[in-house]
């Protein structure tokens, strides 16, 4: 039992070193994941039983399918992310606050080590000669480890001290590069970086005391009296200050949707300009007011409040302004629809749409609460959620080629930014490779629309880049070990071949 506390680890950084090892992303995600979670559920760290396992063991699946289709993008993004949490669930298997990943993720990495250590050293079923050794390693070894890092930044710190020590700094240059000639700097430290990996998420635990949202037995409000307090009037007092903002944050905001719906859904006029103010600031700027308008109701239905006999008012008042917020997002979906039209698509015009659609959810589980007297764990956990389900789902579609696609087709009608659109992911080279007709094309709308057209690269630059870009894939891809390769290099290759 003690070998394997020390086997597993070390064959579990072997094979992470050597799938990773000057690799890029593609199919070393899917078989590292596979790896990992296999395990995890083999040593009972994570139970598919459980259903908060099941959809991170499932969100890290699906991503590193899609990595291994795409290679690196939102999909790596996200089982990275995936990855994270698997590790404070590990850590913490009782988690039903997906936040509260965020001080058990450090808690796992802190505590991993030091278990893995009181695991190796232990005397199962009383004395043993194998933990007896280990201990004794330990003992010594440690202090060595610690012992010899201080005389290294003792010894660069001081050239005296370094002098005094029979030139330290140089020894141990000396025995790293011995060392090195046999084994490879990257291959070495990715070993130790797996080492790392394995205990936190095998060995590392969490104390509730460093819990950042309480965890609830119960997603419902409870009602707590608290009499003699001079609470009542506190609470009517409340409630008629609720009443006075709702009324007039209402009817600011009603004067906001009806400017919209008529300027931007309606009869909307571009005027040759970049709708800069219209949509960047503008954008964001709604969407932080949406928020703010979400923690204000929030804030007003954290208590007794919902408990109140006579609080219909108020709850109609804000019912009425979260249905007037889920207007304004629409209102932005269709500043940033305009956007698109004369524009282009973008990640960032893309990633605005995904997150109205979190905000959207948002207003929705707010009504719920304020239906079903919901507490915050109800929002934190739902919100969370649904904020990492976008991800995966985003992590489903390779979103450089839906944008050259995209802007490509429209490259006729809408500005056609060849800085951006010449640096976009490999995989778009085929679609990207535009002939002189249709160059002449774009060209042309770009210089008789949109008159700033000469900051941008030029179109003979453009093809000349492309050109050059696809040659280097078709003399680079041969080369890629197994460990690299993706779907979607396969066929960027034989479509360009």
């Amino acid at each position: 039992m003690k070998k394997s506390f020390l086997l597993f680890p070390l064959a579990f950084a072997l094979i992470f070193a050597y799938l990773f090892h000057r690799q890029q992303a593609g199919v070393n995600i899917l078989i590292f994941n596979a790896l990992l979670i296999s395990l995890l559920i083999r040593t009972r760290r994570l139970s598919p039983g459980n259903r908060f396992h099941l959809i991170f063991l499932a969100g890290a699946g699906i991503s590193s399918i899609m990595v291994a289709v795409y290679g690196d993008g939102v999909a790596l993004a996200g089982n990275i992310l995936s990855l994270m949490v698997l590790c404070a669930v590990a850590a913490y298997p009782a988690m039903v606050v997906p936040l509260n990943a965020m001080i058990a993720l450090p808690s796992a990495m802190l505590t991993g080590p030091r278990e893995w250590l009181r695991a190796i050293t232990a005397e199962p079923g009383g004395k043993s000669g194998t933990g007896r050794v280990f201990r004794k390693g330990a003992m010594w070894l440690l202090p060595l480890i610690v012992f010899a890092l201080f005389m290294l930044i003792y010894s660069a710190a001081s050239p005296f001290f370094n002098k005094f020590t029979g030139n330290f700094l140089q020894g141990f240059s000396d025995l790293m590069q011995k060392i090195f000639r046999w084994i490879s700097p990257g291959f070495f430290w990715l070993t130790i970086v797996g080492f790392a990996l394995y205990l936190f998420y095998f060995f590392g635990t969490f104390n509730n005391i460093f819990r950042i949202f309480r965890e609830e037995e119960t997603d419902r409000l409870i009602r707590r009296r608290k009499p003699f307090s001079g609470g009542f009037n506190a609470l009517k007092n409340e409630y008629r200050s609720g009443i006075i903002l709702l009324i007039l944050l209402n009817l600011a905001l009603a004067l906001m949707n009806v400017l919209d719906i008529r300027h931007v859904w309606l009869f909307f006029e571009w005027d040759g300009g970049y709708l800069k103010q219209f949509v960047h600031e503008g954008t964001w700027l709604l969407i932080v007011s949406i928020l703010i308008s979400i923690v204000i109701v929030v804030w007003l239905f954290r208590g007794n409040l919902n408990f109140y006999s006579k609080n219909r008012l108020l709850l109609v008042l804000s019912r009425i302004w979260l249905y007037q917020n889920i207007i304004l997002a629409i209102s932005v979906a269709v500043r940033n629809f305009w956007y698109i039209h004369y524009f282009n698509l973008a990640f960032k015009r893309i990633w605005v749409f995904a997150f109205l659609i979190l905000v959207v959810f948002g207003i929705i589980t707010v009504l719920l609460k304020l239906r079903y007297k919901k507490t915050l764990q109800y929002l934190l956990v739902q919100n969370s959620l649904m904020a990492y389900a976008v991800i995966i789902f985003t992590g489903l579609f390779n979103w450089d080629m839906v944008i050259a696609r995209h802007n490509v087709k429209h490259a006729g009608k809408a500005f056609f930014h060849t800085d951006f659109m010449m640096h976009l992911d490999s995989s778009t080279l085929p679609v990207l490779r535009l002939d002189a007709e249709t160059l002449s094309q774009i060209d042309s709308v770009n210089r008789i629309n949109f008159p700033d057209h000469h900051y941008y690269t030029s179109m003979d630059y453009y093809s000349g880049h492309i050109g050059q870009r696809s040659r280097n894939f078709l003399q680079g891809y041969p080369k890629l070990q197994w460990q690299s390769l993706t779907v979607s290099d396969a066929i960027t290759y034989r479509r360009l071949q």
